[in-house]
């Protein structure tokens, strides 16, 4: 075997193996005690991150953060993953700091003169776009590794008031740039969804008695999931304009019966707690929509027309 493809076969084998000695790998490898330390060294000098145990049942491992073992990658492959990874790039905080940048600076610096080229013609003509947010998440990968770890922690939020509530972080996600984290609030006895820029401080929380079993939850269930146990009727008369509006939002576009002159119908349920969404929603598509139910929406919309035309007389 070749000397690079050994050191290729080795990155991988101290990859899989959480504490190895010389000899193992030299008779894994079919070398020398002495080859296999040079090879080693060459490792460590490569940077995989290796730290040795001298004694009785010593040996070498390998740092919490593995390094992974090279991966061959097909043009549109590699293409692929670029851009996933600059898609991220609008966000202004991420859970992983800043591994992305440093992932892209790897991934550019070991492709060949002409695939970047192609990556940078491709930039010029292909954009995942994100809106951007100005604004902080501090507390992003704490309660990431909070719901990962299964912990209750106490969060200061700030909605229209500001208070301390103890939660246990189901898990994060993002939408329409801005993150969100679903978790089981102990004061509403329920879940609830936070936004993570509206968590104004973190700690955590001593005593994780009162800790639940989620494990069988998974966040994705959860995405702009509705309560379900106070659900309204919702329908809404649209102009064709306004049936082009709605069927740029994702969760209204499959409610919309289209009629043959253009216009259409929604027809679906609502949450209760989606209730100022709807109205400011649909107050904002003007005379291409007409609420006919809910009553509670139709009412505060002609509450909101009222107050904006007595603001302007």
């Amino acid at each position: 075997m070749h000397k690079a493809q050994r050191l290729v076969q080795l990155i991988m084998l101290v990859n899989e193996r959480k504490k190895f000695t010389i000899q193992e790998l030299a008779d894994e490898c079919g070398v020398s005690r002495r080859t296999m330390i040079r090879d080693l060294m060459e490792l460590s000098e490569l940077g995989v991150p290796l730290y040795s145990q001298t004694g009785p049942g010593g040996g070498y491992r390998v740092l919490r953060e593995k390094v992974l073992p090279p991966i061959s990658f097909t043009e549109h492959e590699t293409m692929a993953l670029f851009f996933a990874c600059q898609s991220l790039q609008n966000y202004k905080s991420l859970p992983f700091k800043n591994e992305v940048d440093s992932a892209l600076h790897k991934f550019l610096h070991y492709l060949s003169s002409e695939l970047k080229q192609k990556i940078e013609q491709m930039q010029q003509r292909l954009v995942f776009w994100i809106p951007p947010h100005d604004i902080e998440v501090p507390f992003l990968r704490e309660l990431l590794e909070g719901a990962l770890e299964q912990r209750v922690i106490t969060i200061v939020y700030e909605a229209a008031t500001r208070r301390e509530r103890m939660i246990q972080p189901l898990g994060i996600y993002t939408m329409s740039g801005l993150w969100y984290c679903q978790a089981y609030c102990f004061i509403a006895e329920d879940y609830r969804v936070f936004r993570v820029d509206r968590v104004k401080n973190f700690s955590n929380e001593g005593d994780q008695s009162r800790q639940i079993d989620m494990n069988e939850d998974h966040i994705k269930q959860w995405v702009m999931r509705m309560d379900e146990s106070d659900m309204l009727e919702l329908e809404v008369d649209l102009t064709s304009e306004g049936v082009r509006r709605c069927q740029s939002d994702l969760w209204l576009a499959p409610s919309i019966e289209l009629h043959k002159n253009g216009a259409g119908t929604i027809r679906t349920k609502i949450s209760s707690s989606f209730i100022t969404w709807a109205i400011h929603f649909f107050l904002g598509l003007g005379v291409d929509a007409n609420v006919k139910q809910p009553q509670i929406v139709r009412e505060q919309i002609k509450n909101k027309l009222h107050d904006l035309l007595s603001q302007y007389m």
